[in-house]
């Protein structure tokens, strides 16, 4: 099995400090008994208060912004600071199993992203329907199934995340962002069974906001990406309804209103307009 060369971004933002050492000891239980050569771990202190002395953490080194930045940005500030050329990043807060993250290192050689699917039933109920949503637009957006969309679980070729650096949000979501990127330009992407467990600390994530902007970001990388498939979709909507319109008006006026040929054209135009981004995108 060929070894390889990690560092492990830990993203923090006010975690406990016993919680987030236990998250390194982890780490580095699982690595020593995997197929990497060399690691570190950087834990980011994403402007945490004062209270979250994280300088008495063991094993890590610890980075702080001096406030806070967002989950993205403290995952881009550990890429920065990385050592080596794959990258893993998990969270502090105890969801993750950190001690197996040897199982998801052993297909580095095979593979450029490898992701943790998390058991759905280790998800809290709240978010559920909303994941699920995301999941399946994803997955239509990007023209393969993705069984987990933004699992904090994963390993990547560090030179994936650099060379769409300006596409990664500073705050949610990076992991999203990465999964779409590796989906539609051709990395090879494998997703392994992991559990997910009930989170230790407090959680900063606000289902309604956050599901948000999570929409408006896949349809950004929908249209940079594949943007094919959201405007054939579209189009042929506009068509179907300028058939019906037109059945209509044939039967009850014997011609064809203005509407119907608007919608004809509405079809054509957005046709046309998902054409020309294909293209752009392609180039």
């Amino acid at each position: 099995m060929k070894k390889i060369n990690l560092t492990v971004v830990i993203p923090t933002y006010n975690e406990k400090v016993d919680i987030l050492q236990e998250t390194v000891n982890d780490l580095i239980y699982s690595l020593k008994k995997s197929n990497v050569s060399k690691f570190e771990i950087l834990a980011v202190n994403d402007g945490s208060k004062k209270q979250y002395d994280y300088s008495k953490i063991k094993g890590a080194t610890i980075i702080t912004h001096k406030i806070n930045k967002g989950y993205g940005a403290g995952i881009k500030t550990g890429i920065k600071n990385s050592k080596y050329d794959w990258i893993a990043i998990t969270d502090s807060d105890g969801t993750y199993p950190n001690k197996e993250l040897n199982r998801l290192t052993e297909y580095c050689e095979d593979f450029d992203i490898v992701i943790g699917k998390r058991d759905r039933k280790g998800i809290p109920l709240s978010r559920r329907f909303a994941k699920f949503v995301l999941k399946e637009m994803a997955s239509f957006l990007a023209g393969k199934y993705i069984p987990d969309l933004n699992s904090g679980l994963r390993v990547f070729k560090k030179e994936i995340s650099l060379k769409y650096w300006n596409l990664f949000p500073q705050r949610f979501s990076f992991t999203s962002t990465l999964t779409m990127i590796g989906l539609t330009k051709g990395y090879d992407v494998k997703f392994i069974p992991i559990p997910y467990y009930k989170r230790k600390g407090k959680s900063y994530i606000k289902p309604i906001k956050d599901t948000t902007k999570f929409f408006k970001l896949i349809f950004k990388l929908a249209l940079y990406f594949n943007p094919i498939r959201f405007f054939m979709p579209l189009s042929i909507f506009f068509l179907i309804l300028a058939i019906l319109r037109g059945l209509r008006d044939y039967i009850v006026t014997d011609g064809f209103g203005g509407l119907t040929l608007v919608l004809f054209f509405m079809a054509f135009q957005v046709f046309f307009f998902g054409l020309i981004a294909e293209i752009i995108s392609k180039k």
